[in-house]
C-alpha cells in the first residue's frame, strides 16, 4: 500500500517538474519571438519615419518603450499617403497577371490607361467591377458608331480606346472567384501587399488614375465607387465628342480665316496704295 503511495507522489512530481520544464521553454521561445518583432519594428520605423527621429527619441525610448510605440504619428511619416497629382509620371511596374504570363506599364505605352486598385475582399470593388466591365466593353476599341447625317470635316477619326487595367491583392485563386462571379475580362494583375499602392501613394480600395499615351498621369487619384465612375463618364463623354471636337475645330478656323480675309480685304480698298 506504501509503495502504491510512494508512486503515486513520485509521478505527481514528475509531472510538475515536466509541466514547468514545459512552460519554461515556451516562456523562453516567446522572448525571442517578442525580441525579433521588435527588432522587425525598429528597422521599419526607421525605414518610414527616418535614423533622425530614432535618434532623438532614443533616450527616452529606452526609458519608456511603451511611450515610444504610442509616440508615433502618420503626420511624421515619409510615405506620401495623398495620391498622386496629375502631371506625374506614372510610376512603372511589372507584375504577374492572373491568367499567366507577366504585363509592365511600359508595355501599354501609347494606350491610355485606366489603372484601378482593387482587393477581392472589398465590397465596394464588387459594387465597382460591373461597371468597370460594361467602361471596358465599351471603350477597349477604337471604333465609334457611324452616324446616318454626313460627317462634318473631323468626324469619323478613330475614338481613343482606354485600356482598363486593374491590380488587385490576396490569392489568384480568390481573385479568380471574382472574375467568374462578374464575368470580368480585362487585365488583371497581382501585387503581393501594397508595393504598388505605396509607388502611387494611395493604401486604399478602390482607388483609379486615368494615364495618358506618354505614360503621365492626367487627373488626380479618384477615390471610391462615385469619383470613379465620375472619371469614367468624363472619359466616356470626352471619347464620343472626340471627333466632332476636331471638326469644330476646323470649321472655327475656316471661318475665322475667312474672316480675317474679308477684314484685311475691306481695310485694303481703304488704303491709298490699293490699285486694284
Amino acid at each position: 500500500m506504501l509503495e502504491i503511495l510512494f508512486t503515486g507522489i513520485a509521478l505527481a512530481w514528475l509531472a510538475i517538474v515536466i509541466g514547468c520544464w514545459l512552460g519554461w521553454q515556451l516562456l523562453r521561445q516567446n522572448g525571442r519571438i517578442l525580441l525579433r518583432l521588435d527588432d522587425i519594428e525598429e528597422r521599419l520605423h526607421e525605414l518610414e519615419f527616418g535614423e533622425a527621429e530614432e535618434l532623438s527619441n532614443n533616450s527616452s525610448s529606452q526609458a519608456d518603450p511603451a511611450h515610444r510605440l504610442t509616440n508615433r504619428s502618420l503626420a511624421c511619416s515619409k510615405i506620401n499617403r495623398s495620391g498622386l497629382k496629375a502631371g506625374t509620371r506614372a510610376p512603372d511596374f511589372s507584375l504577374p497577371c492572373l491568367d499567366g504570363g507577366e504585363l509592365s506599364l511600359e508595355e501599354l505605352r501609347g494606350k491610355r490607361v485606366l489603372l484601378v486598385f482593387s482587393d477581392p475582399h472589398c465590397g465596394p470593388c464588387s459594387a465597382l467591377a460591373p461597371r468597370l466591365e460594361k467602361f471596358h466593353r465599351e471603350n477597349c476599341t477604337g471604333t465609334r458608331t457611324p452616324s446616318p447625317q454626313p460627317s462634318p470635316p473631323g468626324e469619323g477619326e478613330p475614338a481613343r480606346a482606354v485600356t482598363v487595367l486593374m491590380i488587385s491583392r490576396g490569392e489568384p485563386k480568390e481573385n479568380r472567384a471574382k472574375v467568374k462571379e462578374h464575368g470580368l475580362t480585362f487585365t488583371i494583375v497581382l501585387q503581393q501587399r501594397w508595393e504598388i499602392s505605396c509607388r502611387y501613394a494611395m493604401f486604399a480600395t478602390p482607388i483609379a488614375y486615368l494615364i495618358d499615351q506618354a505614360g503621365v498621369i492626367t487627373a488626380d487619384v479618384a477615390v471610391g465607387v462615385e469619383p470613379i465612375l465620375a472619371l469614367m463618364a468624363r472619359m466616356k463623354k470626352a471619347r464620343s465628342e472626340g471627333g466632332c471636337s476636331a471638326g469644330l475645330k476646323s470649321e472655327r478656323g475656316h471661318a475665322a480665316a475667312k474672316k480675317s480675309s474679308r477684314f484685311f480685304s475691306k481695310k485694303a480698298k481703304r488704303a491709298p496704295w490699293y490699285w486694284g
